[in-house]
């Protein structure tokens, strides 16, 4: 009975050693791993400080750098700034110069381009307008068209009487009757159609172009500046002297390339050449008949003012225009308007 006893008591003690055993592996297990883990996190600690302090030398390098190349930057700008300070002060002097100078050729331009529109049409210039009353009537016909205009003493006067009244006042003179010869010229030139040359000549004693040279008399009464020049040379021109009416269409004849048509702005008889003393109506008939046999086969009109005297000079100067299917026409007082 003892004996079974001692078998169960030497059992039990054996299990709890193993327990123990057991469970003190288990706990030096652990130890260990917990040892392990620490191990590898100071590791990694270490590892996290060092690459921040190599990010902290690098950053500290960049601000150094930046610091140097701001500096560089500042100092390349002050150098830049003086060097070419001057030459931008002169450009912005020369850019000023320049605007004004653009401003003065528009303010040019827009004055010149008035002045050509002003000037563009014939009767446009300083002159009266061609009247259509009398104009339309007068058969001048281009290419070329020749006035001849009689400044001759007769011109300074209705009567003989005034004539030579005004002829005694010296160099310069002149009278409304002389004006207004002028301005039937103008006006004639104000209504030559476009395409059409003209030339201008003086009926004296001799036969010459008021305006250019006897080689070249023609000139387009379209071109203005040409234009402007023939009207200051027709206001300088005096009247005096005679009236040569045949040297006058003998010379038109004669012109090379010869008128299409002639306006003569006449006031009477020719009183040139003269033989000695005063003239009779009828020496100034025989003039006028010398003048007929040479007239050139070209198309002839005829603007006649009054001269008291000479009644029998329309029906003369119809002859002529006739013959070349003309007209001659006495225009009432007050055309053209002055």
């Amino acid at each position: 009975m003892r004996r079974k006893r001692r078998e169960g008591e030497s059992s039990a003690l054996s299990f709890m050693d193993c327990i123990c055993c057991g469970f003190g592996a288990v706990l030096l297990l652990f130890i260990i791993t917990a040892k392990q883990q620490i191990i590898d996190l100071t590791d990694e600690s270490t590892t996290v400080e060092t690459s921040i302090e190599e990010l902290q030398a690098a950053k500290t390098a960049a601000e150094q750098r930046l610091s140097e190349l701001d500096g560089l930057l500042t100092s390349m700008e002050e150098s830049t700034l003086e060097a070419f300070a001057t030459p931008f002060s002169e450009l912005a002097a020369k850019v000023e110069s320049l605007s004004r100078q653009l401003e003065i050729t528009e303010e040019e331009k827009t004055r010149l381009q008035t002045a050509s529109e002003e000037t563009l049409a014939p009767a446009g210039l300083d002159r009266p307008s061609a009247d259509a009353r009398y104009l339309s009537g007068l058969n001048l016909q281009g290419p070329r068209i020749l006035i001849l205009l009689t400044n001759s003493g007769s011109m300074l006067g209705e009567d003989s009487q005034r004539a030579l009244a005004a002829l005694r006042s010296g160099p310069g003179a002149t009278s409304e009757k002389w004006e207004r010869a002028k301005a039937v010229v103008r006006s004639v030139m104000a209504g030559i159609p476009k395409g059409a040359q003209v030339a201008l000549y003086q009926m004296n004693t001799d036969t010459a172009p008021i305006f250019r040279s006897p080689n070249n008399p023609w000139f387009d009464p379209y071109d203005n500046a040409a234009l402007l020049d023939a009207l200051r040379a027709l206001d300088a021109l005096e009247a005096n002297g005679g009236h040569d009416l045949a040297k006058a269409l003998f010379t038109a004849g004669e012109m090379n390339p010869p008128p299409s048509s002639i306006l003569m702005v006449v006031d009477g008889l020719p009183t040139a050449p003269a033989r000695g003393g005063s003239l009779t109506e009828a020496d100034r008939v025989d003039l006028f008949e010398r003048a007929l046999a040479v007239m050139p086969p070209i198309r002839t009109n005829a603007v006649l003012l009054p001269f008291a005297g000479d009644p029998s000079a329309a029906g003369l100067y119809w002859r002529i225009t006739a013959r070349t299917s003309g007209v001659v026409i006495a225009p009432d007082p007050s055309w053209p308007p002055q």
